[in-house]
């Protein structure tokens, strides 16, 4: 599997380097491309986070005391004030998803870990621990986002179905699709669960299916694990399947019974594809969302209002400040626990009044008409159940404290959030 795609959340960073502390610094910081400026008698490193981070190391095996390298890094905007040994923020997670990216997404889960985190998952969170008190705190925090891009991503794409299996029928079965979970733990030894992609089961049944195969088990249940939403990049294809050919069933098609979509230009058995657009509208192929995603939120309200002060980043601008209300209320059917009761929130978010914050509070009003801001769940801060969450479309509650506060400065946050909307249909 191809590494996912993880953008930079942070940018614009510097190092001030003491040039005596290192040998030859100025040969080897011209290897690496960074942008380097004099400031006194100590050179200031301009960059990316990917480019700083490989020129904090490249340093590393020049320096000529190890104490003076512990303390190069003096700055680094738009992270944090200053680093600290404290973990990151951990993240709440799905045990069965978080067990599928164990299994089968080791080698992309060891990409984002590094030797300077401690990576742990203990009682459904996943924690990320600095090992020094150093550059530590910022690479785990690093490593936090990019887990979360990361599980985001797997979470959308997944499902979880139960069948009725003789056990001899059960090795063979899964030699076969290595890349379907068996959940461990069951009760009855006839029944499994089996947790994968929305292709990778479908192409399971049909081969169940198949008389040349095998005869035909009993399917029992099926469920779609609804918990996991996903903020990561769309991928698009423009390449036609290859004619007569359903991916979803592996059957010949016919013409009369095809439908190609529109955008990506994939084709499918028609009744394949309702089968799956009655669970989300998207390609089954390349994930090309088709028609509105409608989402869980409960009913509230969205309120604008507009002040005169300027947010940190954005000082030719005043402020758009969004109230949302959503009240306390009964669980729906598409509620984890349909008929109890939830608490409600009141939330404030912040936006600058420029041409693209502008923009941005349209997409975000566009997102609370299709429920797509807030669901009903478990707080991932408070631990408590029941309650009116954010669904994974990121808002600035704060007026400052940088990205680490929810706040600003950020300069990448209006693109990042476009293009979580965008994930969601909404551009």
């Amino acid at each position: 599997m191809a590494e996912p795609y993880l953008p930079e959340i942070f940018t614009n960073l510097a190092l001030l380097v003491d040039p005596e502390t290192f040998l030859e610094p100025h040969t080897l910081l011209k290897k690496t491309g960074v942008k380097i400026e004099e400031r006194g008698s100590r050179l200031k490193i301009s960059g990316t986070f990917k480019d700083i981070e490989n020129t904090y190391l490249e340093l590393q095996g020049t320096c000529k005391e190890r104490k003076k390298y512990e303390s190069v890094v003096t700055h680094a905007s738009n992270i944090m004030k200053s680093a600290s040994s404290e973990p990151a923020e951990p993240v709440e997670v799905n045990s069965v998803i978080m067990n599928y990216i164990a299994e089968k997404c080791s080698e992309e889960l060891n990409k984002i870990k590094r030797p300077e985190v401690s990576v742990k998952y203990y009682k459904k969170q996943v924690t990320f621990h600095p090992q020094d008190s150093g550059h530590g705190a910022i690479l785990a925090l690093l490593a936090r986002e990019r887990f979360v891009t990361f599980y985001q991503k797997i979470a959308t794409e997944l499902q979880t179905r139960s069948y009725c299996l003789d056990a001899n029928q059960l090795q063979p079965l899964l030699a076969k699709f290595p890349e379907l979970l068996l959940s461990t733990g069951q009760s009855k030894t006839d029944e499994i669960t089996l947790t994968g992609r929305f292709i990778s089961l479908e192409k399971f049944e049909q081969f169940l299916k198949s008389p040349l195969k095998m005869s035909s088990p009993r399917k029992i249940s099926y469920s779609v694990d609804t918990r996991a939403t996903a903020s990561s990049q769309v991928l698009q294809s423009k390449t036609p399947d290859k004619e007569g050919t359903c991916s979803i069933c592996l059957e010949d098609m016919v013409q009369s019974q095809m439908k190609t979509l529109e955008k990506c230009k994939h084709s499918f058995c028609t009744d394949c594809l309702k089968r799956a657009f009655k669970i989300k509208p998207v390609c089954p192929t390349c994930g090309v969302i088709y028609g509105a995603l409608k989402g869980t939120q409960p009913e509230g309200k969205m309120k604008v209002t507009y002040d005169q002060f300027s947010l940190p980043g954005y000082e030719k601008y005043g402020t758009i400040t969004i109230h949302y209300v959503i009240p306390d209320g009964l669980q729906g059917n598409e509620h984890p626990n349909p008929g109890q009761p939830y608490h409600g929130a009141v939330r404030l978010a912040y936006l600058p009044d420029s041409p693209e914050g502008k923009k941005v509070l349209q997409l975000l009003k566009r997102a609370f008409e299709q429920r797509l801001i807030f669901t009903v769940g478990r707080s991932s801060t408070t631990g408590k159940s029941n309650v009116v969450t954010w669904n994974d479309i990121h808002h600035k509650t704060s007026c400052t404290g940088g990205p680490t506060a929810y706040g600003y400065p950020d300069p990448d946050y209006l693109k990042r959030v476009q293009e979580e909307l965008k994930v969601k249909g909404i551009y």
